[in-house]
Protein backbone atom coordinates (compact mmCIF):
# COMPACT_ATOMS: atom_id res chain seq x y z
CA UNK A 1 0.00 0.00 0.00
CA UNK A 2 0.84 3.89 -0.76
CA UNK A 3 2.37 5.73 1.76
CA UNK A 4 2.30 9.62 2.15
CA UNK A 5 6.08 9.84 1.28
CA UNK A 6 4.98 7.68 -2.19
CA UNK A 7 2.43 9.98 -3.25
CA UNK A 8 4.21 13.65 -2.50
CA UNK A 9 7.25 12.10 -3.91
CA UNK A 10 5.10 11.54 -7.11
CA UNK A 11 3.45 14.62 -7.15
CA UNK A 12 7.01 16.47 -6.36
CA UNK A 13 8.46 14.91 -9.75
CA UNK A 14 5.28 15.53 -11.85
CA UNK A 15 5.35 19.52 -10.65
CA UNK A 16 8.72 19.94 -11.02
CA UNK A 17 8.50 18.35 -14.35
CA UNK A 18 6.03 20.94 -15.39
CA UNK A 19 8.11 23.44 -14.41
CA UNK A 20 10.55 22.48 -16.96
CA UNK A 21 7.95 23.01 -19.30
CA UNK A 22 6.82 26.45 -17.76
CA UNK A 23 10.09 28.36 -18.21
CA UNK A 24 10.22 27.00 -21.55
CA UNK A 25 7.35 28.11 -23.03
CA UNK A 26 7.03 30.86 -20.87
CA UNK A 27 3.71 31.04 -20.42
CA UNK A 28 1.08 32.24 -17.74
CA UNK A 29 -1.04 29.09 -19.40
CA UNK A 30 1.73 26.96 -17.75
CA UNK A 31 1.65 28.94 -14.88
CA UNK A 32 -1.72 28.09 -14.20
CA UNK A 33 -1.65 24.12 -14.72
CA UNK A 34 1.19 24.26 -11.79
CA UNK A 35 -1.21 25.96 -9.55
CA UNK A 36 -4.05 23.23 -10.60
CA UNK A 37 -1.38 20.77 -8.84
CA UNK A 38 0.54 22.85 -6.68
CA UNK A 39 -2.59 24.00 -4.78
CA UNK A 40 -4.17 21.10 -3.67
CA UNK A 41 -1.13 19.43 -2.85
CA UNK A 42 0.11 22.17 -0.54
CA UNK A 43 -3.64 22.71 1.31
CA UNK A 44 -3.80 18.67 1.87
CA UNK A 45 -0.20 18.74 3.44
CA UNK A 46 -0.95 21.62 5.74
CA UNK A 47 -4.49 20.12 6.87
CA UNK A 48 -3.29 16.57 7.35
CA UNK A 49 0.62 16.31 7.24
CA UNK A 50 2.09 18.85 9.00
CA UNK A 51 -0.18 19.01 12.00
CA UNK A 52 0.59 15.47 12.91
CA UNK A 53 4.28 16.57 12.80
CA UNK A 54 3.83 19.98 15.00
CA UNK A 55 2.48 17.72 17.58
CA UNK A 56 6.06 15.94 18.38
CA UNK A 57 8.99 18.30 19.85
CA UNK A 58 11.30 17.00 17.88
CA UNK A 59 9.80 17.60 14.45
CA UNK A 60 8.08 21.04 15.22
CA UNK A 61 10.74 23.30 13.92
CA UNK A 62 11.13 21.39 10.37
CA UNK A 63 7.34 21.66 9.87
CA UNK A 64 7.14 25.30 10.88
CA UNK A 65 9.52 26.03 8.24
CA UNK A 66 7.69 23.70 5.78
CA UNK A 67 4.63 26.27 6.40
CA UNK A 68 6.74 28.62 5.56
CA UNK A 69 8.33 28.02 2.83
CA UNK A 70 4.79 27.44 1.30
CA UNK A 71 3.83 30.28 2.40
CA UNK A 72 7.00 32.08 0.15
CA UNK A 73 5.62 29.97 -2.77
CA UNK A 74 1.96 31.37 -2.27
CA UNK A 75 2.95 34.78 -2.31
CA UNK A 76 5.09 33.88 -5.53
CA UNK A 77 2.29 32.63 -7.24
CA UNK A 78 0.23 34.99 -5.84
CA UNK A 79 2.36 37.80 -7.62
CA UNK A 80 2.62 35.84 -10.85
CA UNK A 81 -1.02 35.59 -11.09
CA UNK A 82 -0.92 39.39 -11.44
CA UNK A 83 1.47 39.83 -13.59
CA UNK A 84 1.55 39.62 -17.75
CA UNK A 85 4.08 37.33 -19.30
CA UNK A 86 5.65 40.38 -21.31
CA UNK A 87 6.40 41.42 -17.61
CA UNK A 88 9.99 42.66 -17.49
CA UNK A 89 9.67 40.31 -13.80
CA UNK A 90 7.50 37.43 -15.21
CA UNK A 91 10.42 35.67 -16.40
CA UNK A 92 12.78 36.32 -12.91
CA UNK A 93 9.85 35.65 -10.76
CA UNK A 94 8.84 31.97 -12.29
CA UNK A 95 12.56 31.41 -12.06
CA UNK A 96 12.16 32.34 -8.49
CA UNK A 97 9.15 30.41 -8.02
CA UNK A 98 10.27 26.95 -9.40
CA UNK A 99 14.10 27.55 -7.31
CA UNK A 100 11.30 27.86 -4.11
CA UNK A 101 10.01 24.87 -4.51
CA UNK A 102 12.53 22.92 -5.70
CA UNK A 103 14.53 23.93 -2.23
CA UNK A 104 11.17 22.54 -0.53
CA UNK A 105 10.89 19.64 -2.28
CA UNK A 106 14.79 18.70 -1.02
CA UNK A 107 13.98 19.35 2.09
CA UNK A 108 10.96 17.75 2.45
CA UNK A 109 12.17 14.42 0.50
CA UNK A 110 15.42 14.88 2.75
CA UNK A 111 14.35 15.96 6.44
CA UNK A 112 10.87 16.53 6.73
CA UNK A 113 9.93 12.64 5.57
CA UNK A 114 13.60 11.56 7.33
CA UNK A 115 11.64 13.49 10.59
CA UNK A 116 8.35 11.82 9.97
CA UNK A 117 9.57 8.15 9.26
CA UNK A 118 10.46 8.15 13.29
CA UNK A 119 7.10 9.76 14.32
CA UNK A 120 5.03 8.04 11.77
CA UNK A 121 4.63 4.07 11.67
CA UNK A 122 3.88 2.32 8.18
CA UNK A 123 0.56 1.80 8.74
CA UNK A 124 0.10 5.50 10.28
CA UNK A 125 1.76 6.73 6.82
CA UNK A 126 -0.72 4.68 4.28
CA UNK A 127 -3.55 5.90 6.26
CA UNK A 128 -2.46 9.62 5.96
CA UNK A 129 -2.25 8.56 2.24
CA UNK A 130 -5.52 7.66 2.19
CA UNK A 131 -6.69 11.03 3.94
CA UNK A 132 -4.85 12.85 1.43
CA UNK A 133 -5.90 11.67 -1.47
CA UNK A 134 -9.41 11.96 -0.19
CA UNK A 135 -9.01 15.75 1.08
CA UNK A 136 -7.62 16.39 -2.27
CA UNK A 137 -10.41 14.60 -4.23
CA UNK A 138 -12.72 16.86 -2.15
CA UNK A 139 -10.58 20.09 -2.71
CA UNK A 140 -10.36 19.23 -6.24
CA UNK A 141 -14.18 18.81 -6.74
CA UNK A 142 -15.11 22.30 -4.08
CA UNK A 143 -12.76 24.23 -7.18
CA UNK A 144 -14.73 22.81 -9.89
CA UNK A 145 -17.76 23.35 -8.55
CA UNK A 146 -17.15 26.91 -7.40
CA UNK A 147 -17.42 25.94 -4.03
CA UNK A 148 -15.97 27.81 -0.67
CA UNK A 149 -12.98 26.24 0.57
CA UNK A 150 -13.42 27.33 3.84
Amino acid sequence: METIYDILSQEHKLVLGMFEAAMASGSKEALFKIKVEIDPHMAGEEKLYYPLLEEKEESRDIARKAYMEHNEAKALMYELEGMGESSENWTARLNELKEVIIHHVQDEESKVFEKSRNILSQRQAEELAQKYLEFKKSYTGKIEAGESLA
